[in-house]
Parts: C-alpha cells; sequence; structure tokens
C-alpha cells in the first residue's frame, strides 16, 4: 500500500475510545440475539450498545459487523459449555451435564434458542461469512461430542466404535441439538424439551448395546 503521508510528520492519533468495546459487543448479541438480525435496526443497536451512531460504525463499520462480531462474541461465550465435552475427563457424565446445560438454557428467558442456530437460519442461506461462522460452530459442536463418545468408550460406558460410527453418532446428537433450538426460538418449549429427553434416551441406548461380536460391523 503506498503511503501518501508527507514525510517527517508524525503520525496524528485518534482519540481514545471513550466506550467499553466488551460491554457494547455484549448488548448488540443480546439485541440481535433477542429480535434476530433482519428485525434489528441500527437505531435499535445503538439504543441497545449506548453508542452514538458514529462510535457504532468506528468500531464494527457496519450492521453486518456487528453481527460477526457478536457471533465471535458468542462462540467464546460458549467456551464454558464446549470445553467440558472437548477435554474432560469423563465420557457420558459429560454428554449429561453437557444436555442437563441445553434444557437450563432452555427454560431461560430473554434470549429463546441457540444465537448461532438462529442466525444461520435467518441468514447463513444468503451470506457466505455468516454461513462460515454457523459451519465451523456446527463441526466444533459435533467434533466436541465425539470426543466425550469416544472417552465413553474407552471408560467402557459405551460399546467399542470405530472413528465413523463414532462421528456418526455425534452428528446425529448434534442435528438434533440444532432442532430442538429451531423449535424453542419458534415457541415450542415444550416440544424441544421432549426432544432433547428423547435425544438423552438415545445415547442411553448407546450405552446399553452390548458390544459387537468379534468380526462384526459394530452397528
Amino acid at each position: 500500500m503506498q503511503d501518501d503521508r508527507k514525510p517527517g510528520r508524525a503520525p496524528r492519533r485518534g482519540r481514545p475510545r471513550s466506550y467499553d468495546l466488551d460491554a457494547a459487543t455484549a448488548a448488540a448479541l443480546h439485541a440481535l440475539w433477542t429480535r434476530g438480525y433482519g428485525a434489528t435496526t441500527v437505531e435499535d443497536l445503538v439504543e441497545a450498545t449506548g453508542l452514538a451512531p458514529s462510535s457504532l460504525y468506528a468500531a464494527f463499520g457496519s450492521k453486518h459487523g456487528v453481527l460477526e462480531a457478536s457471533l465471535a462474541r458468542y462462540d467464546r461465550d460458549r467456551e464454558d459449555l464446549l470445553a467440558p465435552l472437548e477435554c474432560g475427563e469423563a465420557g457420558l457424565e459429560d454428554l449429561r451435564l453437557f444436555f442437563a446445560s441445553v434444557r437450563t438454557s432452555l427454560t431461560r428467558p430473554g434470549a429463546p434458542g441457540c444465537f448461532m442456530v438462529n442466525t444461520a437460519t435467518e441468514v447463513a442461506s444468503r451470506d457466505e461469512r455468516i454461513a462460515a461462522h454457523a459451519n465451523r460452530y456446527r463441526d466444533r459442536v459435533r467434533d466436541a461430542i465425539a470426543s466425550a463418545l469416544t472417552r465413553a468408550a474407552a471408560l467402557g460406558e459405551v460399546p467399542p466404535a470405530g472413528a465413523q460410527e463414532t462421528l456418526g453418532r455425534a452428528r446425529i446428537v448434534q442435528a438434533a441439538l440444532f432442532g430442538v433450538q429451531v423449535a424453542a426460538r419458534s415457541g415450542a418449549t415444550e416440544e424441544a424439551l421432549a426432544t432433547l429427553g428423547a435425544l438423552e434416551g438415545q445415547v442411553g441406548q448407546w450405552a446399553a448395546a452390548p458390544a459387537a461380536a468379534p468380526g462384526g460391523d459394530g452397528l
């Protein structure tokens, strides 16, 4: 990039930022989560964050930039939920605690459903960058579940399975969980809770299934 500053002139320093960017992102996330991207106006974001329009654009660049920052913040906030699956020492117990956290979130007022799933459902089909955010999150959830199932097999809690079978089971759990979140977003909380219960029952059936005989296909 060509540097068009005059020789010998020190670069001008902008005024120090007078707002908390992290707090503004959290406030924007809550507004977008509650209303949805399409229904949230720039005026809504200005009101939610407490930033002047000029500061909002300086911080995020655009309404789309606010959404991307909010998705990144949401992904970071899910660390406490996913880390035990990714790095835990238990197997099925880590999954049970994960399901319990999801159950709690389904009955918490204010922001129904999963923000990443909500946004993907609304925006991802026409926005490659948002689709990339959603796909990374989906893959992370799937792989975290697969890690817990792998540990469960190593601990003898579920019959041993090959990597592809374990990944397939993780895909089933992840897809069902995302469906649960869509149901919750639409207001069908009881249906979402019932589906989550059925999913927990399915994992319990895997745990109760007998190990495949030597030479079997493991299914």
